[in-house]
């Protein structure tokens, strides 16, 4: 082979290296691209949302490890259990906002016969309560548990619901819901006496999933489905407030004012899962890398041997040149 024919390929091999130079260039970019991204979800513990920017961040978290394709075959197991533990919140809160949706629905249908509040959280003394759903009709004001399982349920004698593998407390949660909310409407109308004896608070059980059972052995508060609210509300031989127009909106009116921001929670992040996240979110990245590197070495190995050829052929050349004007001389 001659020299212009090494130079050539030469020539070749360089272009190649300077791509592959070019593309680990590009995937450096992109590494520091998704490690920034990742970072500024701000997804750790000590990070606070309500509901709605919880599911927006379990949401975006669970599209990154489809969106970078992490193989969970081949994470921790520590990985692999927070995962599920972020897709069981992330599908909590998401049946969670049905209910809310279902209920609010519901609500919507009776018109201007009721006023509503959802997510009232209020604040007295110690008690810090988020209402899932007020309503202020002319038979009372009632503070409705929604409740959205997937399964059937059973509410024992004793106010424990179980749904599938979950069991809650109901008549610890209406206690603080009812109590807080008296508290409250007693304090707002301390200077109106007249108001005192309409002012009992009924609570309700709402069961929102229509494809779900409840058996209901909890005689102290009425279990509802989304389609019997109407009936139950307007038993007026049960709730006999027998409210005005006028002193529902003032009702509904107070208690927007005393109305505090929706809770914020930390989301079941811990920084361990994000640094894994981080790292299988980079895998396919670290992959290519390596195999251009691979590509890249032998390009530049081969480019050496050529050059030690090239130099022999010049050496090769620049001698017989040599002997030639020897002999002239001679």
């Amino acid at each position: 082979m001659d020299i212009n024919k090494l130079s050539e390929e030469r020539i070749l091999m360089v272009q190649e290296a300077e791509k592959e130079r070019d593309t680990l260039t590009c995937i450096h970019k992109e590494i520091k691209k998704r490690k920034d991204y990742i970072r500024s979800l701000h997804l750790l513990e000590e990070s606070r949302y309500d509901n709605t920017q919880a599911r927006k961040q379990y949401s975006g978290l669970l599209h990154l490890l489809k969106k970078y394709q992490i193989d969970m075959e081949d994470v921790s197991e520590h990985f692999r259990q927070m995962t599920r533990s972020v897709q069981d919140a992330s599908r909590g809160l998401e049946f969670g906002q049905k209910g809310e949706d279902r209920a609010a629905e519901a609500v919507a249908l009776l018109g201007n016969r009721v006023l509503s509040l959802q997510n009232l959280r209020l604040k007295y003394n110690n008690l810090d309560i988020e209402h899932d759903l007020v309503i202020i009709a002319p038979t009372g004001i009632f503070s409705v548990e929604v409740k959205n399982k997937r399964h059937n349920g059973t509410i024992s004698e004793k106010g424990i619901l179980k749904s599938g593998t979950h069991s809650e407390n109901l008549i610890e949660q209406i206690r603080r819901h009812t109590n807080s909310l008296s508290r409250h409407l007693e304090e707002i109308y301390k200077k109106q006496p007249q108001m005192k004896k309409k002012l009992k608070v009924y609570p309700i059980i709402l069961w929102a999933n229509d494809r779900s059972n409840v058996k209901d052995h909890f005689r102290e508060v009425p279990v509802c489905y989304i389609n019997r609210l109407e009936y139950e509300i307007f038993k007026k031989d049960r709730y006999t407030a027998n409210l005005s127009r006028k002193e529902m909106e003032d009702l509904c009116a107070r208690l927007k004012k005393r109305k505090q921001q929706n809770r914020l929670y930390p989301l079941c992040v811990d920084r361990e899962y994000l640094e894994e996240l981080t790292e299988y979110s980079l895998t396919d990245l670290k992959k290519q890398m390596e195999d251009i590197t691979r590509c890249l070495r032998i390009h530049e190995y081969d480019i050496r041997v050529l050059d030690k050829k090239i130099q022999q052929k010049e050496k090769g050349f620049f001698s017989k040149i040599g002997e030639l004007f020897s002999r002239d001389t001679v």
